[in-house]
């Protein structure tokens, strides 16, 4: 039985779950409030509330990311195979190798540019 999941961090959804407590017989002796059994026709664990058998109540929780997270992370899974693609080609095609340098110079031009204007 699932008793709780919480989130960790903001891009983590957590649904389901339930509030049912958990029932443990810590004593010995007759039938009593908490006992458990396996009942073998309906293949299920159920505990005694002190008047009847009853079935737990089993709880499907499901965790997931936020749409933002599967976006950010699509992106980014994108932007690799699209890196790993334009070096294989940088080692056949020169022109290519010339364009990712000129990428690369670009880029510390405009870091340089971003950080004199914040300052």
């Amino acid at each position: 039985m699932i008793n709780s999941i919480m989130s960790m961090g903001k891009h983590v959804i957590v649904g389901g779950g339930n509030s049912a407590s958990n029932y443990i017989n810590t004593g010995a002796g007759m039938m009593g409030v908490g006992d458990l059994r396996f009942n073998t026709s309906t293949q299920q664990i159920e505990f005694y509330n002190g008047q009847s058998w009853q079935t737990f109540i089993m709880a499907q929780a499901t965790v997931g990311l936020t749409g933002t997270a599967e976006a950010a992370i699509d992106w980014a899974l994108d932007k690799i195979q699209q890196e790993k693609e334009a070096r294989a080609m940088s080692e056949q095609y020169p022109a290519v190798a010339d364009a990712m340098g000129a990428v690369r110079e670009a880029e510390e031009q405009l870091k340089t540019v971003v950080a004199l204007c914040r300052t």
